[in-house]
């Protein structure tokens, strides 16, 4: 009581044997704890940093922390990371996927360039519901892997000088409303016209050329005329 109350919080810190979760320790830790961030080395290898297990890595008040705006957004990025994995193991072993596998798996890979942040780089609450909902929406799915981190940090720069009002918003309000995924929406679509990547190349498609006509057919009309019928 002379320190004002409260409560000790304990972050236990277990190593885990070839990433096996449910030993004896690990397994009564987790029953003890508030939940557990599953922290992989074959994701480390792969320059997944933080290198966080989505689909072991739970969180009994994480729901209650989070503010409305977070909740809007990353519902189903749980969802897309689990079948981004499962399906990225099958793919080592299939030749061929179907169209919906493969759109599965190219917005699984720019989830997770998305999810990654170099230490000592916090994001603020606002940049990240728009990165969230930039990836669960599909609007990075055109934007090349490797040029998929590039892509969120100069957007986040565009929001900040053109349109500094939605993240504003966000900040303040905590909530994701139409009018605010509007505005994200088209500040995106606009900043899209505008971004090149790193091959040089627009993410804005071009028309298709119209074929050329032959030489002896310029200048030629043809009219059918068909008599009405009786």
């Amino acid at each position: 009581d002379d320190l004002g109350g409260g409560s000790m919080t304990g972050l236990p810190i277990i190593e885990t044997k070839a990433n096996d979760i449910a030993a004896y320790i690990p397994t009564n830790v987790i029953s003890i704890t508030d939940g557990q961030c599953f922290f992989q080395s074959d994701l480390f290898n792969q320059g997944v940093r933080p290198a966080m297990a989505v689909g072991t890595s739970v969180s009994r008040v994480g729901g209650a922390a989070q503010i409305k705006a977070m909740k809007s957004v990353a519902g189903s990025l749980r969802v897309n990371l689990a079948q981004y994995r499962e399906l990225e193991a099958f793919s080592a072993f299939a030749s061929d996927l179907d169209a919906s596998s493969r759109a599965t798996l190219d917005r699984g890979a720019r989830i997770v360039e998305l999810l990654k942040q170099d230490v000592y780089s916090p994001y603020p609450v606002e940049e990240q519901v728009v990165s969230i909902f930039l990836g669960t929406q599909g609007h990075v799915d055109k934007v090349p892997v490797e040029d998929v981190r590039r892509f969120e940090s100069e957007f986040l720069d565009y929001l900040r000088h053109n349109d500094k009002g939605v993240l504003d918003n966000i900040r303040e309000s905590k909530k994701f409303e139409d009018d605010t995924e509007d505005s994200v929406v088209s500040a995106v679509q606009e900043f899209t016209k505008q971004f090149t990547t790193s091959s040089g190349d627009s993410l804005v498609g071009k028309e298709a050329e119209a074929e050329a006509m032959d030489s002896e057919d310029v200048g030629q009309e043809k009219i059918q005329v068909r008599k009405a019928k009786k």
